[in-house]
């Protein structure tokens, strides 16, 4: 089980833009536009999920679905624990300034296996 305060700190201390960047390929098509990011909206597939940096939402303006950290890493496939944990360790690497790249190998594992279980 996790800590209300882990969970709360993943969700509001953890950029999604940061999340994004680390998922490298396995993450949604981006760009900024007008000075937003935004990226493919995982519910409707639409270029319209735009991160609002005040309360690190992203909110879809064509489906209207707000969209959290774990929220995209659940819409991407990973189960709650998965989310949770890679999540986890993102948030202590971005506040340790360590951040490295090879969790994408550990990522990218976990898609392969999600794609043979089904």
């Amino acid at each position: 089980m996790y800590s209300t305060n882990i969970l709360r700190s993943i969700r509001n201390d953890l950029p999604l833009h940061f999340i994004l960047k680390q998922l490298d390929e396995l993450a949604p098509c981006s760009k900024t536009i007008e000075g937003f990011l935004r990226f493919q909206c995982p519910h409707c597939h639409e270029l319209r999920a735009t991160i609002n940096p005040k309360n690190n939402l992203a909110h879809c303006f064509c489906c209207q679905r707000n969209i959290n950290n774990i929220d995209l890493m659940i819409e991407l496939g990973y189960d709650f624990k998965q989310a949770v944990s890679i999540l986890e360790n993102w948030l202590h690497q971005y506040h340790t300034g360590k951040v490295r790249r090879t969790e994408n190998i550990f990522l990218q594992e976990m898609a392969k296996t999600k794609t043979n279980a089904t």
